[in-house]
């Protein structure tokens, strides 16, 4: 019997965009990261919101602009991350 990889929770490009881009740039904010992937807000916004959801990135508020919110992987988030930058390494080669 064939065991399938657990990649369906993070399958979708923009999901793994958003992973790569943070792993590189944490704390970006949200617009950054929106240009960064060229995605549309409602995209970036709800993979973002998807991420935090299942554990792989955290958000903070600023203090001097509540409003803004910088992005983070968290641990597990950066571990995946860093394994995207490996296969895009492979890739290029």
């Amino acid at each position: 019997m064939v065991k399938y990889v657990n990649l369906k929770k993070i399958e979708k490009p923009c999901l793994l965009q958003v992973l790569y881009v943070l792993t590189n740039r944490p704390g970006i904010i949200f617009t950054e990261l929106k240009d960064a992937i060229e995605g549309s807000d409602h995209t970036v916004k709800k993979a973002v919101d998807y991420l935090i959801e299942i554990g792989l990135l955290k958000e903070e508020r600023e203090k001097e602009f509540p409003r803004r919110r910088r992005l983070y992987p968290t641990e597990k988030g950066k571990r995946i991350g860093e394994l995207l930058e490996k296969i895009d390494e492979i890739l290029g080669e």
